[in-house]
């Protein structure tokens, strides 16, 4: 067997909508699945996309960004910027991988496995990624 294997499948558990929170100076809302360090995270202005991964990929996807931006970031119009597939770098020991935004301190993570993306700043990533 291997590792993947022995990992539940997230997608089989049902998240109610009243157990999602709104991360605090952030466009995330995050769920725990069941009992364990499993998450669903999503943009709040775009709820029908969700990404489910252990809560250890989220941590190592704050911490490969680095340090918090300055940089004002606009929200709007980030799913109207073209990033090509090509551009998304797996996140080496997790189901993620994630792409810079234009010129922009802003990235697109995607779940390998699952279809979607989730645009956000990535002031918003690091603060989940500490958060969890």
């Amino acid at each position: 067997m291997t590792a993947r294997s022995l990992q539940p499948d997230l997608w089989a558990v049902a998240v109610e909508e009243a157990k999602f929170t709104l991360l605090d100076g952030t466009g995330i809302e995050y769920a725990a699945i069941g009992d364990g360090d499993d998450y669903a995270v999503r943009d709040k202005d775009r709820p029908q996309v969700e990404i489910r991964r252990p809560g250890d990929d989220f941590r190592r996807l704050g911490a490969l960004l680095g340090r918090e931006s300055d940089l004002e970031q606009p929200i709007e119009g980030l799913y109207d910027i073209d990033v090509d597939d090509d551009r998304h770098e797996a996140i080496k020991g997790t189901g993620l991988a994630y792409a810079p935004i234009d010129d922009h301190d802003a990235v697109s993570v995607r779940d390998q496995e699952h279809p979607g993306e989730i645009r956000r700043p990535g002031n918003d990533w690091r603060k989940l990624g500490t958060t969890l």
